[in-house]
């Protein structure tokens, strides 16, 4: 009798790596509507990413792929639930603020799991060119913002009315097509993870896109007129020391990535005048924050210790119980018609919870940013180095980034699931 076949089920999906794309295009284009193209609706398109967040989750409990059993998401639930009847009971929180709070907590985060279910090595790449493609425009916006008057249509807020933050020289912390400076820090993280590994390996991206993403990278490092843009991309650089630890003998590829880099800021230095004057602010803005902040150095490691120490600090502040879930993020407040605090990442979950409940949220935080990490290590033991590289943008985000802000959550998400899916994805041989 002959033997049965056995049928295996292939399932594309497709149409949910599409709705990711969406995703990513409202994330870079989010703050360019609430400022220029839609102000009046600026508020209603903080959660402009929601809905398709909800078509994906959706699509993928259809599929049987929703990450139902995940123990991360498993724990964040049940602190979040714990957390919702506290403010209800207990802190009597306004139920809008509440709402939000549970939203910024649980709603994005799936995101990370699908997508590093659905993506293949292709989809990973084709953001990689994606993020290279959008640095051209992105920077030209950048640096116009960089040249322009405060008041210019340009460097308005979101909203419509006001203007971005002020830096040295009189000029504006550019924020590209975002809501604020924070979105170009976090997209030019990425951007030059992607750029390293288009270094290390020579046929990911055609050159001429590698070396114009290169250089409008660096020209928007120079004239954003924030130093996190500086500090936080060089975290992804230094990345290279996973490579060095686990990897010495790989680690000579460096010299040829750093002579490409040195090489275009050359051109870039001894072709545009906006170049040189970009850097000019950008040491002007060293020099300004080193009388107050001390050296750069001093000033990036009291930047992480005021986030690491916040919880301890703001606990004082507080009852017991916290004042409850979103009244310590800017949205939640403003619905609730109370006091925001000025959100502290580490802070926020001590401020709204109370210290027992809060820091669980500050654990979890750190638990799975840990584990993203050894995920990232053992792809390099295997000779796999761009998931190490994502980690650099993505880890610090999901890390220490304040979550209540849409689009530092968004980055949080999209980044640390496009991590993940590099990580898992097989990889061309």
């Amino acid at each position: 009798m002959p033997r049965k076949r056995a049928i295996v089920k292939v399932v594309d999906y497709a149409f949910i790596r599409k709705l990711i794309w969406v995703y990513f295009l409202l994330l870079i284009l989010e703050g360019a509507l609430r400022k220029w193209f839609l102000p009046s609706l600026s508020q209603g398109l903080l959660i402009v990413r929601d809905p398709i967040a909800i078509w994906i989750y959706y699509l993928a409990y259809a599929h049987g792929i929703f990450p139902l059993n995940n123990k991360y998401l498993q724990r964040l639930f049940q602190w979040t639930v714990v957390s919702i009847v506290l403010s209800f009971l207990i802190n009597q929180a306004h139920p809008y603020a509440i709402a939000y709070g549970a939203r910024t907590n649980l709603l994005h985060i799936p995101l990370i799991f699908i997508m590093g279910r659905v993506l293949k090595w292709k989809d990973v790449i084709n953001f990689g060119k994606a993020f290279l493609w959008l640095a051209l425009p992105m920077t030209w916006v950048v640096a116009e913002q960089f040249q322009a008057d405060r008041t210019d249509i340009l460097n308005v807020a979101a909203g419509g009315t006001g203007h971005q933050l002020m830096t040295s020289g009189d000029k504006v912390r550019a924020s590209g097509s975002f809501s604020f400076v924070s979105g170009i820090v976090f997209y030019y993280c990425f951007t030059v993870a992607f750029i390293i590994h288009g270094f290390l390996h020579k046929n990911t991206f055609p050159k001429w896109l590698l070396y114009l993403g290169t250089g409008a990278t660096f020209l928007a490092m120079v004239t954003a007129g924030s130093r996190a843009v500086i500090a936080e991309s060089l975290q992804v650089v230094a990345c290279f020391g996973f490579l060095a630890y686990f990897r010495p003998q790989e680690f000579g590829k460096i010299a040829a990535t750093v002579f490409g880099f040195s090489a275009i800021v050359f051109l870039l230095y001894t072709q545009l005048d906006l170049f040189k004057e970009g850097i000019g602010f950008l040491s002007l803005r060293f020099e300004e924050a080193a009388n107050v902040e001390g050296t750069p150095t001093e000033a990036y490691f009291k930047r992480y210790w005021d986030i690491i120490s916040a919880p301890y600090y703001y606990a004082q502040f507080t009852d017991f119980w916290g004042n409850g879930l979103g009244t310590a993020t800017r949205a939640g407040a403003m619905l609730s018609g109370q006091f925001g605090f000025a959100e502290i990442s580490w802070s926020r979950p001590v401020l709204e919870n109370g210290f027992l409940i809060g820091i669980l949220f500050v654990l979890w935080r750190i638990w799975i940013t840990k584990d993203l990490l050894k995920i990232c290590i053992n792809c390099i033991k295997r000779d796999h180095y761009l998931p190490i590289f994502l980690f650099g943008a993505a880890g610090p985000v999901i890390l220490f980034s304040p979550l209540g802000q849409p689009t530092n959550l968004g980055f949080a998400a999209f980044g640390s699931g496009l991590c993940l899916a590099a990580a898992l994805a097989k990889k061309p041989a």
